[in-house]
C-alpha cells in the first residue's frame, strides 16, 4: 500500500466498508462468524480503524501548522533582518571610525547565512547599542531613538521565538507521522487477514465478496481464465514438441 495521501484515503474507505458491510449483512455476518470473525472481532477492527482515522487527521492537522510555523519563521527573519541590515550600514557610517564600537557591534565581516549566526550579529549589535549611551547618542541624530532600537531588537527576539516553535512543530509532525504509520501496519494486517477469510468463506459463492467491495471474478470470468490458461499451456507444449 503506497503512502500517498490518495491511496490512504482509498485504502480507509475500502476497509470501512469491509468492516461495516460484514457487520451489518446477517448472511455475511454469519459466514464470518464461523471462521472466528463475530461481532465483538468485527468491533475490534472497527476500533483499530478509528484509531488510524484519528491519527491521521492529527498528522494532517500537525503538518498544516508546521507549514504555518515556517511560513511565520520566514517573515518574521526577513522583516527583522531587514530592519537590521539597514541600522548595521547606518552604523557603518557613523561608528567607522570607531575601533570600539566597530568590535563591539561587530560592524565589519561577512554576514552570517545561518540562523545561529544571524542571531549571534544581530543581538550582538542591539545588545551593545542598548548598553552604551554614547553609541545611542551617535546613532540619534540619524533617527534611531531608544525605542526604535528596541523595537527592532523585539523583531530579533521575535525569529529565535518563532524559530523554536517551528522547531517543536517539526517534532510534532514527525511524531504525529510515525504514530499514524505504526497503526496503519496494524489495521492493514488485520484487513489482509480478514479479506482472505472471507475468500475461505464465500470460495463457493464469490459474489457475494462484491457487497464488501471485493472484486470477485464471477463463474464466466474463471471459466474464460482457466479456458485461457489451458489454451496457453496446449501451445507452449506443442512449441517444445517441435
Amino acid at each position: 500500500m503506497a503512502n500517498q495521501k490518495n491511496s490512504l484515503a482509498e485504502f480507509m474507505q475500502g476497509s470501512l466498508t469491509l468492516i461495516e458491510n460484514a457487520g451489518s449483512d446477517p448472511a455475511i455476518a454469519a459466514a464470518v462468524a464461523e471462521y472466528g470473525y463475530d461481532a465483538a472481532r468485527l468491533a475490534q477492527g472497527r476500533r483499530l480503524w478509528a484509531e488510524v482515522d484519528a491519527l491521521a487527521k492529527k498528522q494532517t492537522a500537525d503538518y498544516a501548522g508546521r507549514h504555518g510555523a515556517t511560513q511565520d519563521f520566514g517573515k518574521a527573519w526577513e522583516v527583522a533582518n531587514a530592519a537590521y541590515m539597514k541600522t548595521l550600514k547606518v552604523a557603518r557610517v557613523v561608528f567607522g571610525d570607531d575601533a570600539r564600537a566597530i568590535s563591539a557591534l561587530k560592524l565589519y565581516g561577512p554576514r552570517k547565512l545561518s540562523l545561529a549566526g544571524w542571531l549571534a550579529q544581530a543581538t550582538t549589535l542591539y545588545a551593545n547599542l542598548a548598553s552604551d549611551t554614547r553609541l545611542v547618542e551617535g546613532l540619534r541624530r540619524f533617527g534611531y531613538s531608544p525605542e526604535k532600537l528596541a523595537a527592532e531588537s523585539a523583531l530579533v527576539e521575535k525569529v529565535r521565538l518563532v524559530s523554536q516553535t517551528q522547531t517543536q512543530g517539526n517534532g510534532a509532525a514527525q511524531s504525529a507521522t510515525a504514530a499514524r504509520d505504526g497503526k496503519l501496519r496494524d489495521l492493514d494486517a488485520w484487513v489482509s487477514d480478514f479479506r482472505t477469510i472471507c475468500r475461505v468463506a464465500f470460495y463457493e459463492n464469490p459474489q457475494e465478496l462484491e457487497k464488501l467491495g471485493m472484486m470477485a471474478l464471477n463463474g464466466r470470468r474463471r471459466g474464460t481464465k482457466k479456458d485461457a490458461t489451458m489454451a496457453s499451456t496446449n501451445v507452449s507444449a506443442k512449441a517444445g514438441l517441435k
